[in-house]
């Protein structure tokens, strides 16, 4: 797969935040930024239909959540 090298300005508040869910789940902040990238990407998809509503639901509490981006 070819990669392309990008150089974006974020801030220190950001940056440290993908430091930590890299070493939390053991891996590098390159590929917490692509994963965070796949899953905005796809959350943008289901949303683009006006019908589609995105929910999370603790199993536990039964409590849900509505994700909705603007």
């Amino acid at each position: 797969m070819a990669t392309t090298r990008l150089s974006v300005n974020i801030t220190d508040e950001t940056a440290q935040a993908l430091r930590t869910l890299a070493k939390e789940k053991g891996t590098t902040v390159t590929d917490i930024v692509r994963q965070a990238t796949g899953l905005l990407k796809f959350i943008d998809d289901e949303l683009k239909d006006p019908e589609q509503v995105l929910q999370i639901k603790n199993i536990r509490t039964n409590e849900i959540s509505r994700i909705k981006l603007i």
